[in-house]
């Protein structure tokens, strides 16, 4: 082993059996080695296996075949795979099919020891036990090498003989440096194997943490068992977890947003080495599981799938899309406040815990829609307010919605006007100017109209409004732009047409049919539409005579601009209940 403590590493060549030409080799009859818990299962299919035999009928051929670097960290007498699993696993498989009792020179047995959590499985396949391919991938590889030896015309001996001498590694063996510096240097020789994430760096850190905190826990185990319930649960990914971890974290701590900016990978690296220098504990076991479990109930029963169980404790219907309303702004990075406000809320039932974090979602959502609308990029103030007043209100109990409500009405910057005449001057006037913007206003009113007598499908609606793969919408003009020139409209009017007065969502497969067509034409059209604002709107069409000028367009523009500014900006809102 390299003495040099900069770089306790060993590196060489080395054949996969012992041979002459070759000092080092993988199969070793000293080596004991073990497949580390947060590596994922074996996983290779048929395009892997014929690969891999490709090379071994070019090595039994005579040529030269490398077969890229293995990485081994040696924890006592035990060597950890942290980058080989496949190739180990599917010579073992090979030499099976040649020795079912894997037998290599001079009678010694490879030595494996919890080789991954389909070890039961690995073990039949090797000694010949299995007997349905069926969930075994193993069997189903080793049959499929098989095929590939049957074509090889030489015996198994010389098959033996070509791979010790024909085939060799880069073996690099580290040795007393932390697990995450391991997978660090693998992630530098080698990205085409493990690939890690900040889910699976943040598992090596997290268990180098507690490991350091209390030897004696299984900490590995249960870190993986919160990771493995996780994956099971319906939509639910642990970046995803992490990230409402981090906010979790920012906002106990009081961190500003230079902290909670960062990417989580980075965040979390970060935190790790300030818990060194911490004398409370940021980074609690107990909390971190807390968290996961709520995450699993919360957003994967209720909010990914929409509960009815849900829906009927909210506490305002548009409280079931606060997610959805808050990624659709510029300020999407807050999806996670929902889920963070559930965390620290102390309320004992569950259903009014999840009510009360939905709708203090649904509020601040109002905030980044108004921001969002008032201002055409992200701006700091809105998360310096996040931060400082949003965060530490929700850890500390304080009055959260109060303070998001009176943000609402107040201007970011002091120089500026209220933000309710600011944003109504941005709606009925050139609100197509910028796209996204237009989006939000548009979605945000359809939204209110499906909505607002209560009587809805929860996830109905959902489907419709944010599956956007599925369903597809698009800003439709009423009265349409290309009309504009041809009719001389005045430019002062022009703005009002290019306004929420004379703009809705329509689905895209309806807009791209009517293109250009008078007004009442397209009335007849939108009555294809499954949106309640477009049957509305064809009410209001036909009660204007099919008259489509600027005076119904003010019309309706002042109609959703009061809809809109109630739900915005009224701290009492009536709402139909769900």
């Amino acid at each position: 082993m390299n003495n040099d403590k900069q770089f306790p590493m060993d590196t060489h060549i080395a054949a996969l059996i012992k041979s002459e030409t070759c000092e080092h080799c993988i199969f070793n009859a000293g080596r004991t080695y073990m497949i580390p818990e947060y590596q994922r299962d074996y996983s290779w299919g048929e395009k892997e296996i014929e690969r891999f035999m490709d090379s071994i009928k070019k090595a039994v051929n005579g040529e030269q075949v490398f077969m890229g670097t293995v990485q081994f960290d040696l924890e006592g007498e035990e060597y950890h795979v942290i980058d080989g699993q496949q190739r180990m696993t599917t010579f073992l498989l090979l030499f099976s099919v040649i020795d079912e009792n894997c037998i290599l020179d001079n009678n010694i047995k490879i030595k494996i020891k919890n080789f991954n959590s389909n070890n039961k499985k690995l073990e039949e396949a090797l000694a010949g036990k299995a007997e349905s391919e069926e969930d075994n991938r193993y069997l189903q590889n080793k049959n499929l090498i098989k095929s590939f030896i049957d074509e090889i015309k030489a015996e198994p001996a010389e098959i033996i003989k070509d791979i010790k001498n024909n085939i060799y590694f880069v073996e690099l063996i580290t040795k007393d440096i932390p697990l995450p510096s391991v997978v660090g240097i693998f992630n530098t020789i080698n990205t085409t194997g493990l690939d890690l994430n900040c889910a699976d760096m943040f598992k090596l850190q997290y268990y180098e943490y507690l490991k350091a905190v209390d030897s004696n826990g299984d900490w590995m185990h249960k870190i993986s068992e919160l990771y493995e319930e996780a994956n099971q649960a319906d939509g639910c990914e642990m970046s995803d977890i992490l990230d409402v971890y981090k906010h979790c974290i920012a906002a106990k701590n009081k961190w500003s947003f230079e902290m909670l900016s960062k990417s989580s990978e980075v965040f979390f690296s970060e935190v790790f080495e300030k818990q060194k220098d911490c004398d409370k504990e940021i980074l609690s076991f107990c909390e971190f599981e807390r968290l996961v479990k709520l995450y699993i109930d919360f957003y994967g029963k209720y909010t990914y799938l929409r509960s009815n169980d849900m829906t009927k404790h909210l506490i305002d219907p548009i409280d079931a899309f606060a997610m959805d309303l808050i990624g659709m702004t510029r300020y999407g990075r807050y999806w996670t406040l929902q889920i963070v406000s559930a965390y620290f809320d102390t309320e004992p039932d569950k259903m009014k815990k999840y009510a009360n974090a939905l709708h203090t979602a649904a509020e601040i959502s109002k905030y980044f829609i108004v921001c969002s609308v008032n201002y055409d990029r992200a701006i700091n103030p809105v998360n310096t307010f996040v931060c400082n007043e949003v965060l530490p209100a929700l850890t500390d109990k304080k009055d959260v919605i109060g303070i998001i409500q009176n943000a609402v009405k107040e201007a970011p910057y002091e120089w500026e006007r209220d933000n309710e005449t600011k944003f109504c001057g941005r709606i009925k006037n050139n609100l197509m100017e910028n796209g996204k913007r237009a989006h939000i206003v548009c979605v945000l009113s359809a939204l209110m109209t499906e909505t607002a007598d209560g009587s809805f499908d929860c996830k109905d609606v959902s489907d419709k409004f944010f599956a956007w793969k599925n369903f597809k919408y698009d800003n439709e003009h009423i009265y349409a732009r290309k009309l504009f020139a041809k009719e001389e409209i005045p430019k002062e009017e022009q703005a009002e047409y290019n306004g929420i007065g004379n703009l809705t969502v329509l689905e895209r497969k309806i807009n791209r049919g009517i293109g250009d067509m008078e007004v009442e034409e397209k009335a007849e059209k939108y009555d294809r539409s499954n949106f309640k604002i477009v049957k509305n709107l064809i009410s209001d069409i036909k009660n204007n005579n099919y008259k489509w000028d600027i005076e119904a367009v003010r019309k309706r523009a002042k109609e959703q601009e009061k809809m809109l500014c109630e739900f915005l900006f009224s701290n009492n809102r009536q709402t139909g209940g769900a």
